[in-house]
């Protein structure tokens, strides 16, 4: 089945063309302490991050799979631990080892949803490796 891309219909045909379901807004941040309002820090003032927080699940004792970015954004991306993706540094492209498994965002394209990135879960080079409905460098450009 092929998708027409957002800027080929009217937003609001689109939504209505589409099963009431929940929306899902993820939220990945690495590079990120815990300097923030929400956890205790006096100095620092983030209203909207603490908005947020009282509507959202807010996770206090979240880790990353490994210590660099693309390692860590691949296991997210895939469900897999670094050990099985088999990248371990920021120069292995993340479907090296992982073929034709599907990333998250995929998952949820192909369940029907809108994807859409704004940011760096995959960036750069490897932009092209995840497929998203609409990706902020990319805007007006849809992947089917």
């Amino acid at each position: 089945m092929t998708r027409r891309g957002l800027f080929q219909i009217p937003f609001a045909a689109h939504l209505a063309a589409q099963p009431r379901r929940l929306n899902v807004l993820m939220i990945a941040v690495d590079d990120l302490n815990n300097r923030l309002s929400i956890y205790g820090d006096p100095l620092v003032k983030t209203p909207n991050i603490e908005r947020l927080a009282k509507r959202a699940v807010r996770f206090d004792r979240a880790y990353c799979n490994f210590p660099l970015c693309n390692p860590s954004r691949t296991s997210l991306l895939s469900g897999r631990r670094p050990e099985t993706t088999q990248v371990f540094n920021n120069s292995v492209e993340p479907r090296t080892y992982l073929k034709d498994t599907v990333f998250l965002p995929e998952y949820f394209k192909a369940h029907g949803y809108f994807t859409a990135r704004v940011g760096k879960i995959a960036h750069g080079r490897f932009e092209y490796q995840v497929k998203w409905d609409i990706s902020e460098s990319r805007a007006g450009v849809a992947y089917s």
